[in-house]
């Protein structure tokens, strides 16, 4: 499994990771991050800074509320990312998504050639789609099939990880699918935990391989 998700990092392809409260889900954004190729111009947008990678290529942009008695606006996650796209990183971070409008901001500049990795509230890959679509259908006004479609076209690689037997886990790694099925994200399961697994000896299942316009890669 972390063959598989050092070569997504290195190859630059755009990475959601999600879980629950306190599954470390920020613990394994600054782990994952460190996979990414010496040299490349890392900017990380957060709110608060929390992700650290031991590079001398990273920036951070951090996002801040409106100071309390004067007129000076807030400036957001959103505004940090539309920023940091003049500043030609060759990777963007969110820290976590929690709103519709860094969402798109964040989605925008993955559909326009750039990688990234954020991580998201979700208990599960189902979940994870549709509280994206629901955040920027609340925030943004963008129908569910249109957020759904940008959710598929924005995001390469879905980690999931939770709890279990009081330890943190990788519970699942997907590839997401760029065509949505009856409707849906469609994710192709490449790692699944075993449920079964004991807590002296957890135990993962590959179930899938990596595709390539629908083809399966050697």
């Amino acid at each position: 499994m972390m063959d598989d998700l050092q070569t997504c990092m290195q190859d630059g392809r755009r990475t959601l990771i999600c879980g629950g409260t306190r599954t470390g889900k920020t613990t394994m954004l600054s782990a994952l991050c460190n996979f990414l190729p010496e040299g490349w111009r890392i900017l990380k947008i957060e709110d608060p800074e929390e992700i650290w990678i031991d590079r001398e290529t990273v920036q951070t942009v951090e996002a801040r509320p409106q100071a309390r008695g004067t007129e000076v606006t807030p400036y957001l996650l959103a505004d940090g990312v539309d920023d940091a796209m003049r500043m030609s990183p060759d990777y963007l971070i969110i820290g976590e998504v929690r709103d519709g409008r860094a969402a798109m901001s964040l989605f925008r500049a993955l559909m326009t050639g750039h990688s990234g990795c954020c991580t998201l509230h979700a208990e599960s890959p189902r979940e994870t789609a549709d509280r994206l679509a629901g955040l920027m259908g609340t925030d943004m006004g963008i129908n569910r099939a249109d957020a759904l479609r940008t959710v598929a076209s924005a995001i390469d690689v879905q980690v999931q990880i939770g709890i279990r037997h009081d330890k943190r886990r990788v519970i699942s790694i997907s590839q997401v699918e760029k065509e949505l099925k009856n409707g849906s994200v469609w994710f192709n399961t490449l790692w699944r935990y075993d449920e079964s697994s004991s807590l002296g000896d957890p135990r993962w299942m590959r179930t899938g391989e990596w595709k390539q316009n629908g083809q399966e890669l050697d």
